[in-house]
């Protein structure tokens, strides 16, 4: 399996990094055989003190994509 966290308009820490692998263990139990996981953890400053915080994952699974996201 291959796992890639990445990060847009942020650094991907070691905290980050291992706040999101006991998430990912709790969905992969569920699936067989997981091919590779992308993750996308984005920061979007919409206003001056405003940031607005989202997590995008692509879980490829044997013969089927799937796709979820948190804002």
């Amino acid at each position: 399996m291959n796992l890639t966290i990445s990060g847009h308009h942020l650094d991907v820490t070691a905290a980050l990094r291992d706040y999101v692998l006991p998430k990912l263990d709790r969905v992969t139990r569920h699936f067989d055989q997981v091919v590779d996981i992308n993750v996308l953890l984005t920061v979007e400053k919409q206003k001056e003190k405003e940031r607005r915080q989202k997590a995008e994952v692509t879980l490829h699974v044997k013969g089927r994509d799937i796709y979820f996201e948190h804002a």
